[in-house]
């Protein structure tokens, strides 16, 4: 219960805060995020001292994920059981990937700035996003690797 605390949160930053990203991005990034992508790995930390700790999202309820569609729309799918029952929650909204970095918009929340996320990785099989926090005059960064599947 507490990791999918952890990632709803996550995901509730990355949705609904706007943040920076840094442009000093090592990978070329240029393959397409279009497509399924399971939740791997997440972690929280100063920037590059990510402790990172694996994400066990299988569950007789289904594998939580993310789904970039063509014309620019995402979905995030998480599972969890709660008293014998399978309950599953979704999330969606726009994107749009700009080089290396990825925007996200809410779609039942207007007016709402688009949150930014670094992309790390992206390659045909390995999506890896940092986020960035301002949390009490700290930078604080969030990582979430992903799988496509």
């Amino acid at each position: 219960m507490k990791k999918l605390n952890i990632l709803l949160l996550f995901i509730t930053t990355l949705a609904l805060t706007f943040t920076s990203c840094s442009s000093d991005n090592e990978n070329e990034n240029n393959s397409s995020i279009v497509g399924k992508w399971e939740f791997s790995q997440y972690g929280v930390g100063p920037i590059g001292q990510e402790i990172l700790t694996d994400r066990s999202n299988t569950t007789e309820c289904g594998k939580d994920y993310m789904e970039f569609l063509s014309d620019g729309t995402y979905k995030v799918v998480l599972f969890k059981k709660d008293n014998g029952k399978c309950i599953t929650m979704e999330d969606s909204g726009k994107y749009i990937k700009n080089g290396s970095t990825l925007s996200l918009k809410k779609g039942n929340i207007e007016n709402l700035e688009p949150a930014d996320s670094e992309i790390i990785t992206l390659n045909e099989s390995t999506l890896k996003l940092r986020i960035l926090n301002k949390i009490e005059n700290q930078t604080v960064s969030e990582i979430s690797i992903l799988k496509k599947i």
